[in-house]
């Protein structure tokens, strides 16, 4: 499924944690595995007393780091292994330069990692490489060591960006032997009469025909493509609530799978997408599908 991984490590706990998940990958896949390391030099002091020394140590830690992440990935079994140290923005360096120059077909990245504080304020490097990468982004959250994923959800709305990533949600679900829940949720938006709406959704059944269909198509699809347990979930309510929050939490999901982009192209320039909000609200791992 995936050829060239990227997994770009920092130190921190949910980067190793990103390293576990891509190394497991790679291996199962057979596919390469490059290990980066971004140095900000956005924080890095220009004019320093300390000059080349400061950076000097900074870069023999960096060079520390990948290479003993190399080590873990050996350790795990994989044998196509290169590690590569790079400065600039990691907002950019990584979803952007690192991506294209190695061909990554699947970026790895943790969830959260350092700079907690800056994250706040101008947002995450996890964001920015799910909004910026060409390649497929799986966003690490969840810690289970004991295997890659058993309860897999993926969302879909009919576009061909999420028929893309059924597809990907399909060849994880053969490759793991895991459960599949194709869901798809009815929006029904926040105001005075929202629950009388709901109401009446669920009770008129004729109007959600259409939705059901589409779903009962996907799990004939995922069936005949070899998903030995697939269920379907129609849903009413905020897609940008019930599919990073809820549904993953009522049904033990471990792998939510979302397109890039999908319906409603306008309203996500204002609102955000599901798949950006699932980066900050998902409590499980995150595929985020764009080829």
């Amino acid at each position: 499924m995936y050829k060239q991984i990227l997994v770009v490590v920092d130190g921190s706990e949910q980067s190793d944690q990103a390293l576990k998940k891509a190394s497991r990958i790679a291996e199962q896949h057979d596919a390469g595995l490059v290990i980066g390391h971004v140095i900000d030099t956005r924080s890095f002091p220009r004019a320093s007393p300390y000059g080349d020394n400061l950076w000097n140590e900074i870069k023999k830690d960096a060079d520390e780091l990948v290479e003993n992440s190399k080590n873990q990935a050996e350790a795990f079994g994989v044998k196509d292994i290169r590690t590569v140290v790079q400065s600039g923005n990691p907002r950019v360096e990584i979803p952007k330069r690192l991506v294209d120059d190695y061909g990554a077909d699947l970026l790895v990245v943790g969830g959260s990692g350092l700079n907690t504080a800056e994250r706040l304020l101008v947002g995450s490097v996890t964001e920015a490489c799910v909004r910026r990468s060409a390649s497929d982004v799986l966003t690490v959250k969840d810690e289970a060591d004991a295997t890659l994923y058993r309860n897999i959800l993926v969302a879909v709305d009919g576009s061909e960006q999420a028929e893309q990533a059924l597809a990907k949600a399909i060849d994880v679900a053969k490759a793991q032997g895991a459960t599949l829940k194709i869901a798809h949720v009815v929006e029904v938006h926040a105001g005075p009469y929202a629950y009388d709406a709901l109401d009446m959704q669920k009770q008129e059944s004729d109007k959600d025909t259409e939705q059901r269909e589409m779903l009962e198509k996907y799990k004939r699809q995922a069936e005949d493509e070899g998903v030995k347990d697939v269920e379907t979930i129609l849903y009413y309510g905020n897609p940008r609530t019930e599919i990073p929050h809820t549904l993953p939490t009522e049904n033990d999901i471990d792998l939510l799978v979302t397109a890039a982009t999908g319906r409603g192209a306008l309203q996500r320039l204002f609102t955000g997408s599901v798949a950006h909000v699932s980066v900050h609200h998902a409590p499980s791992d995150i595929l985020t599908v764009r080829n």
